[in-house]
């Protein structure tokens, strides 16, 4: 692909992403009544800000300990880049990620490679492991949070199929219970008889690259220099998340009374809002909103809190990765191009 046509693709990509939490937005607003927005409002102006700045200030913990556990990967390379190179690089490519969705991974190993003159297919390898080892994390998470909320969650899970599937239960209807397990058996009959055409599509086979490549990168974590730093650092990094969203509840009074289980329902349903859309921009609102709703928290007062803990989080972002790119050159002139292991 073309430098033109790549950047064309991504200039797409980044208004299709944004388009849509613009979108979800939209949605939301445009059905608030003028109670609800005054109540929103309420919300903005009775937060507590001294809770918005240790938001923050976890955020750039978080980086701080994902560059830690960055250049634990890089040092079996043969290479030890600077702590402040390497979080700068770890700030710019979270900036980066708010423009043009999935380029972070890339722009940090540029940067870090343009600094500290390591080589990038390298440094990029190791960018993949940490997101293998993300993966696993986010797996434990979501068995905790089922686990843990299962009363909770399964609850309104039941009321919600009550108010769609009830009106179905009359002696003319068909039982819904029936469908499903015709449905069920369909599906099975359907994929034994095309089984061989199955492994062969293009979608099995990427997947079936993918579980290869996700085992070779659990199999590199074992022969990392540190590799119980390593682990630390992965578990530090989502505990943080964890920390941000309870100190998040503490900025409205109506949330502040929400514990260990409501923090970690939302950790686990928030992650796929900056997993689907741009930034979690307008998906990260919402899904905070239905799920404080399940605690007996207001929709709006929810939605006020994603948009506190939301911004919180991008603030740090914005200026951490701008304050990056004003410093990096300034820190790196007197370097003359030479790298830190170049400089032993």
């Amino acid at each position: 692909m073309s430098k033109v046509n790549k950047t064309i693709v991504d200039v797409f990509k980044t208004i299709f992403f944004l388009g849509i939490g613009l979108l979800l937005i939209w949605l939301v607003v445009r059905n608030l009544t003028e109670n609800d927005k005054t109540e929103i409002f309420h919300s903005f102006t009775q937060a507590n800000y001294g809770v918005i700045f240790l938001i923050m200030l976890l955020g750039i913990f978080s980086h701080v300990s994902r560059a830690i556990r960055w250049q634990i990967m890089i040092e079996p390379l043969g290479h030890k880049p600077g702590f402040l190179n390497t979080l700068m690089a770890v700030l710019v490519g979270y900036l980066a990620n708010l423009a043009v969705p999935r380029i972070g991974e890339i722009t940090r190993c540029g940067v870090i490679k343009r600094y500290e003159k390591l080589p990038l297919d390298s440094v990029f390898g190791t960018v993949v492991v940490e997101r293998i080892m993300d993966t696993i994390l986010l797996m434990i998470v979501s068995v905790i949070t089922i686990v843990w909320q299962f009363d909770v969650l399964s609850t309104k899970l039941n009321e919600a199929y009550e108010a769609y599937v009830g009106p179905a239960k009359n002696p003319d209807a068909f039982p819904i219970k029936t469908i499903i397990i015709i449905s069920f058996f369909t599906i099975l009959t359907a994929l034994f008889l095309l089984r061989k055409s199955i492994l062969k599509s293009k979608l099995v086979i990427k997947l079936i690259g993918f579980l290869k490549g996700f085992s070779e990168g659990l199999k590199t974590i074992t022969k990392l220099k540190k590799p119980y730093l390593f682990v630390f650092h992965s578990i530090l990094i989502w505990v943080i998340y964890f920390l941000g969203i309870y100190v998040g509840f503490k900025a409205l009074p109506e949330t502040s009374s929400l514990g260990i289980g409501a923090s970690f329902a939302i950790l686990f349903f928030g992650t796929f809002a900056f997993i689907l859309v741009q930034g979690g921009i307008g998906a990260y609102q919402i899904i905070v909103q239905n799920t404080l709703v399940i605690y007996g928290i207001s929709a709006n007062v929810g939605y006020a809190l994603g948009w506190i803990i939301w911004s919180s989080q991008t603030i740090a972002i914005i200026l951490g990765g701008l304050l990056s790119l004003i410093l990096l050159p300034i820190l790196n002139k007197n370097k003359h191009g030479l790298s830190t292991s170049d400089t032993k």
